[in-house]
């Protein structure tokens, strides 16, 4: 941390580019260890300001999200990610080094290749480790729910201790509970999502099945199998993606009733047979991503948002926002 000199750039202890502050640095508070949170915490911590990020969950990366399934390793929430901006490959490519890999295969809608030649990248040892990377260095404080952001002067309590800035980067719905506005401004979708394994060998001639329509109860199916050192051999395991509409629809039922139904439309659409059946496993994702345009309204002095409450749900967009939440931040401070 840098907290001598005078206002302008220096370079902080790893060589890289941090501000550098006449007086003492100040407290700010990310609340979620998401993408966005975490690249904001990150360049704010790089400018020398003392960064605390309040995670209620025990993961890190949000909806970047992976876990063990048996003796396979699959991705549960954003099953891969673009790089298309130069500056934001650039960086992944530093965090990630050789673990950073592409999906060979193509995704198919309705037969034909969708989106032909655009690159999709994953990490080999999880997606979620995309967040991991990003914390290291940063005071993380994992399970650890914020609650009502409270005003007190020209700063900000959460959780009992004052900052000059709070900086969500939870989903709408809950930022708008710890900052008194309105949950109605951004909407968000939901998403069922579950994975299937089947004592059968991946056929490899695509990684993915996408209905852009929406119309039909499975959004999305992909097979881990595409990603490489996954999954074990002679098996296959899918992640099954639910509608916006089968999702809204069923996000209160019983796990039970809409995994059967998903399972059984999955083995119809795809032909497998009951028998081949392995282990299930369900998720439900009750703000899976952004849903239309609207954007939050102005935050009072020293309140942010980033993450798609103010942006689309792509990692890559939500990675340039929180970059850019963290230059607003620094601007009104400095």
């Amino acid at each position: 941390m840098i907290l001598e000199g005078i206002g302008g750039w220096g370079k902080d202890g790893a060589g890289r580019s941090a501000r550098v502050w006449q007086e003492e640095s100040m407290q700010i508070a990310v609340i979620g260890a998401g993408i966005s949170g975490l690249v904001c915490a990150r360049e704010l911590a790089r400018a020398g300001h003392r960064v605390v990020v309040l995670e209620k969950s025990r993961s890190l990366g949000g909806r970047c999200a992976t876990r063990k399934f048996g003796e396979h390793l699959v991705d549960t929430g954003a099953q891969y990610f673009t790089l298309r901006d130069e500056g934001i490959r650039k960086e992944v490519e530093q965090l990630a080094g050789g673990q950073l890999k592409k999906i060979e295969k193509p995704i198919l809608s309705e037969g034909h290749i969708y989106r032909a030649g655009e690159e999709r990248f994953y990490l080999a040892n999880g997606n979620n480790r995309l967040g991991s990377l990003l914390a290291e260095g940063i005071d993380v404080r994992r399970e650890c729910e914020a609650g009502r952001v409270i005003q007190d002067g020209k700063r900000w309590k959460v959780l009992g201790e004052e900052y000059d800035a709070v900086v969500s980067s939870a989903p709408w719905p809950q930022t708008a509970s710890l900052f008194g506005l309105d949950p109605g401004i951004v909407l968000f979708e939901p998403n069922l999502t579950m994975l299937l394994e089947y004592s059968v060998s991946w056929e490899g001639s695509s990684y993915a099945k996408v209905d852009a329509s929406g119309r039909q109860p499975l959004a999305w199916v992909a097979c881990e199998n595409g990603k490489a050192g996954r999954i074990q051999n002679g098996k296959s395991v899918y992640v099954v993606q639910a509608s916006v509409d089968y999702s809204r629809e069923k996000l209160e039922s019983k796990p039970e009733v809409w995994m059967k139904e998903l399972q059984s439309q999955f083995e119809k659409d795809w032909g497998l047979d009951v028998g081949l059946r392995g282990a299930v496993f369900g998720h439900r994702w009750r703000y899976a991503r952004r849903s239309g345009d609207a954007i939050p309204p102005k935050m009072a002095m020293g309140l942010y948002v980033c993450g798609d409450s103010a942006t689309d749900s792509r990692i890559e967009s939500v990675w340039k926002n929180g970059a850019e939440t963290a230059g607003q931040v620094l601007a009104d401070l400095g």
